[in-house]
């Protein structure tokens, strides 16, 4: 099942108007995200969040973050030049695996991190500035908290 979460956007900005979360219903208007955002901030792979709308009616829409797993989200933009089969990307996104994390990908530039409890948000963010340093991809911090 899917959940809708809004996003805020300024009159005129770009960009999508939600992001959709894979999620399993766990009742009471509660879900367990399985997926990365790839917009949205603030929330993680295996949160608890509270969404309202009946399943059956269509996709929830978010509400509020009930749980927080210990899971975080990063993101990163490709350059421009570069495409995911890249060697410079592919490189990276096995650097990732070999730390721990996980990723979906956006075709043909973005990409959601998953970091488990377990990975060093430091090292993985040292990673993603040295991409950044050679121009190869931008980042950004979606949801760095483990709480």
């Amino acid at each position: 099942m899917r959940v809708r979460v809004a996003l805020e956007r300024s009159p005129g900005e770009a960009g999508p108007s939600e992001d959709w979360l894979w999620a399993e219903p766990l009742g009471s208007g509660r879900y367990r995200v399985e997926s990365c955002p790839f917009f949205a901030y603030g929330i993680s792979r295996d949160d608890i969040v509270g969404a309202a709308g009946a399943p059956e009616a269509g996709a929830p829409q978010f509400d509020e973050v009930v749980e927080k797993s210990g899971h975080r989200t990063l993101r990163v933009a490709l350059d421009p030049a570069l495409e995911i089969g890249a060697p410079e990307v592919q490189q990276l996104l096995g650097q990732l695996i070999e730390r721990g994390c996980t990723h979906e990908l956006l075709r043909p530039k973005l990409v959601a991190i998953d970091l488990p409890p377990e990975v060093a948000l430091e090292a993985v963010a040292a990673l993603l500035e040295q991409g950044a340093h050679d121009g190869v991809l931008l980042w950004e911090w979606a949801d760095p908290r483990l709480s």
